[in-house]
């Protein structure tokens, strides 16, 4: 049984691995350069700058097992940081707090090892023919024939590739609308030596600020600081330029640190699909119509541990109807 794939994400990755395990042929398609989704890192001269996901936590037991395989493997450390909520001062709710490394990129990769996963391909039409599902590139060329197809990717886009082939999946889709983020990285001339490694402004256009070197295996020198807008924000000037967006968001910091920082180089990253504004809570853990499958954080709770437990009951569901093609008999 062929399995696509579309979304090279956490919840991709997971379901590839479930069904490659469980012997099926899961084929992985993201128009991104490189698997990861939001988790990953902007590779720059200096070091990989993680401009998405910052971190994430565990709290099922089968995913706390995946974080202590992935610590074993070398490519996931915890965070021992107490971010501040700013500028008052106060620390933020504890917690364990885990990265990848060296970089946030580092898991996918470590995700993706063995797996079909082909990158800088997009998908753009999903149809039914026969007994099989047909998907085309967005230059209208043939990516194969499958049995089944898994879509993890952001609410809004998995709207549109289901519009067609399943009106029904499209509408849940639209029940998970997304919000966006800007994201900019501030490489630094001389360090800032503020007394806070990460934090979440109470005011303002900042959500969060981090320094890259507080972080696990990250280099110290030089000094590089991530900012994240606030969901508002980003919202309201989401069609701003990459250069106008970094200019604001160096002047916030600067207000906020009551610093003038000396930046030598900056990134600026838009995240249309940032964070899920209002999951679907789905108890099956996906959504699912003639063997067309839907997984990701926004069907579950919005974290990190929601896409990989929502990629893997995708998985593990359509092993079952693997099952039942071989065994008519066996539901």
């Amino acid at each position: 049984m062929r399995i696509a794939i579309v979304g090279a994400g956490l919840a991709g990755l997971s379901a590839a691995r479930v069904l490659s395990d469980a012997g099926l042929e899961p084929v992985v398609f993201d128009k991104a350069r490189g698997p990861g989704g939001r988790i990953v890192s902007k590779r720059t001269p200096y070091a990989g700058v993680d401009l998405g996901t910052q971190y994430f936590t565990a709290r099922d037991g089968e995913f706390r097992a995946a974080v202590d395989d992935w610590r074993e493997a070398g490519v996931l450390a915890s965070w021992p940081v107490t971010p501040r909520v700013l500028p008052e001062g106060q620390p933020a709710r504890a917690q364990a707090r885990m990265v990848a490394v060296p970089r946030m990129s580092a898991l996918a990769r470590h995700m993706a090892e063995g797996l079909d996963v082909r990158c800088g391909v997009q998908v753009r039409e999903i149809t039914r023919e026969a007994s099989a599902w047909s998907i085309q590139d967005r230059h209208g060329d043939s990516l194969g024939t499958f049995d089944g197809v898994l879509l993890t990717a952001p609410a809004p886009q998995a709207q549109s590739l289901l519009a067609e082939p399943s009106p029904r999946l499209a509408a849940r889709a639209v029940e998970a609308p997304m919000k966006p983020c800007w994201a900019a990285g501030l490489v630094l001339d001389e360090p800032l030596n503020l007394a806070f490694d990460a934090g979440f402004p109470s005011s303002g256009p900042l959500g969060w600020v981090a320094r890259l070197g507080a972080r696990p295996q990250r280099p110290q020198t030089p000094e590089i600081w991530t900012l994240h807008a606030t969901d508002a924000w980003s919202e309201a000037n989401i069609e701003w330029s990459e250069d106008a967006v970094g200019e604001y968001l160096t002047q916030a910091f600067a207000e906020l640190t009551r610093r003038r920082p000396s930046v030598s180089d900056r990134f600026v990253h838009r995240w249309r699909f940032a964070r899920s504004r209002r999951a679907l809570a789905e108890p099956a853990g996906y959504l699912e119509h003639d063997q067309l499958l839907c997984a990701g954080d926004w069907v579950v709770d919005g974290r990190v541990e929601g896409a990989w437990r929502s990629g893997r009951a995708a998985a593990r569901r359509l092993i079952s109807l693997a099952a039942g093609r071989a065994d008519p008999g066996a539901e």
